[in-house]
């Protein structure tokens, strides 16, 4: 401001001072607006994992050692690297097992991201399996997975033959397990 006229100096400070209300009322109304985008962000998130992720609890009348059995041949069978398009039933690998449970990973097809998936088993009587299931993306930053944790662990069901059981029953729910309905409403029978 040196070197200008005394006038100009009050024109601008005139100018500063009309805008000042208006500059604070836009602050606001983006503080407020931002407020609410958050909130509702965190209302969508709280209703389903915030990271990707799946836990599922299945039930079935044959033994524990049968059931790790059944599941471990079938890790084991999917081992393979080589994926026809879009098939999630190949690069399983198994961590560990034990008579309390199974680890195992899964790693996509295409971009090879890895999750971690972990049953364990509890036996309520010797003819029966309380199996629980949790599978969990490796990658920090995953917050949907378009139910691929989900899959992880049903594709394993299924392809062991546990599923086809008539005493076997699955308790899952979309707060529990991402993408979960909409996933299990486009599986086969």
């Amino acid at each position: 401001m040196t070197g200008m006229s005394s006038k100009s100096k009050d024109l601008l400070r005139e100018q500063e001072v009309l805008h000042a209300p208006e500059t604070t009322r836009w602050t606001i109304c983006n503080s407020a607006c931002v407020s609410v985008l958050f909130l509702l962000v965190l209302g969508v998130l709280a209703a389903r994992p915030i990271h990707a992720q799946c836990s599922a609890i299945w039930t079935i009348n044959i033994s524990c050692l049968d059931v790790s059995s059944l599941l471990v041949n079938q890790i084991k069978q999917w081992k393979t690297e080589s994926c026809p398009p879009r098939n999630r039933k190949c690069m399983y690998s198994l961590v560990a097992v034990s008579d309390a449970g199974i680890v195992a990973m899964h790693t996509t097809a295409i971009m090879r991201f890895v999750d971690d998936i972990t049953f364990n088993f509890s036996s309520p009587n010797s003819d029966s399996c309380e199996i629980k299931g949790l599978s969990a993306s490796r990658s920090w930053y995953a917050i949907l997975d378009s139910g691929a944790n989900y899959l992880n662990m049903y594709n394993l069901m299924k392809g062991s033959g546990l599923s086809s059981s008539p005493s076997f029953t699955e308790s899952i729910n979309d707060h529990e397990c991402n993408l979960y309905s909409s996933t299990r409403q486009n599986l086969e029978p």
